[in-house]
């Protein structure tokens, strides 16, 4: 007799359900159908059994089954029993994965100045986060800030959220900072289980960690006010989107923008919907003024 037992996933989340289905052969052929086997875990405890549903005359098939897997991170090894005959079956378990966001970044930042930005937190088995802490790391590895996460999930996503507040550096540049939420290992006294029979303070989580870049420049000297209107009728146009890298801004109801700027180079781009971009080199050495005319984009006439 041959029998094989398959597990899915063969990697699973700590205390995660996955799916045992096995198929028993035999020479010569018998049909085994209502007969069952009895699965035991890696201690030899009975984790339960699963009927035999199918015969094709060959080969006899299993309803699927589904366990619990266990909740400490680790290779398993439990056995499938059938008339004396153990078979094994072997899956592994891991660590659930934290994943990190970062959003509501600044484009850009003045040097000593506050700033907020947004972190959202998820478990790839959705456990609930809420009171997880987390700690944001500056270019050198220096934890300047933390957070705890709230009780209720952002909007359309499973990420449980908080806002920080941070302190850009005292000098101009591009940094790359981190969020870091430090893992945990099982702990098997956790009694806070959330509806789906899970908590996040039993199950075991990994190191959650995401990057993200802080552009910090030099107080703005000189405004830069941009007037946005059709090109063909001169109408002004609300909602126009202007980029002065690292610079950004939005026009109003009259078409008008201003961005505060530091001395120096720049290229204006403005965009808005239906509208060819408009692009132009700008030297920026005292408060100006400049009109973007935008032209509608051409449509394509269908045969």
């Amino acid at each position: 007799m041959t029998c094989v037992v398959d597990v899915s996933p063969q990697l699973v989340d700590a205390g995660a359900e996955m799916t045992l289905h096995g198929t028993v052969s035999c020479t010569p052929a018998r049909d085994l159908r209502g007969h069952k086997l009895l699965i035991k875990d890696d201690a030899g405890v009975d984790v339960g059994s699963i009927e035999i549903a199918r015969f094709d005359g060959e080969t006899n098939e299993t309803d699927e089954f589904v366990a619990k897997a266990p909740v400490k991170a680790g290779a398993y090894m439990w056995s499938a029993v059938y008339e004396g005959t153990s078979t094994p079956i072997s899956f592994s378990v891991k660590s659930h994965t934290t994943s990190v966001v970062v959003w509501d970044i600044p484009s850009a930042v003045v040097i000593g100045e506050k700033f907020r930005t947004k972190v959202g937190i998820k478990c790839s088995s959705e456990c609930p986060l809420t009171d997880r802490d987390f700690g944001i790391y500056d270019h050198e590895g220096t934890r300047i800030a933390a957070g705890t996460l709230s009780g209720g999930q952002w909007p359309g996503t499973s990420l449980y959220s908080a806002e920080v507040e941070l302190e850009a550096p005292a000098a101009e540049g591009l940094y790359t900072w981190s969020v870091k939420c430090p893992g945990s290992d099982v702990d098997m006294s956790g009694a806070n289980a959330s509806p789906t029979g899970r908590s996040n303070k039993v199950m075991p989580h990994g190191e959650g960690c995401a990057s993200f870049g802080v552009k910090v420049v030099s107080h703005p000297e000189y405004v830069v006010m941009v007037e946005t209107v059709d090109m063909v009728s001169q109408t002004p146009l609300c909602g126009a989107r202007m980029v002065m890298h690292p610079y950004r801004a939005v026009t109003d109801e009259r078409g008008v923008a201003e961005l505060r700027v530091a001395k120096g180079a720049y290229k204006l781009f403005v965009s808005q919907t239906r509208y060819l971009t408009f692009g132009l080199p700008i030297d920026v050495t005292a408060n100006m003024t400049v009109r973007a005319e935008l032209e509608l984009e051409p449509v394509l006439e269908r045969n």
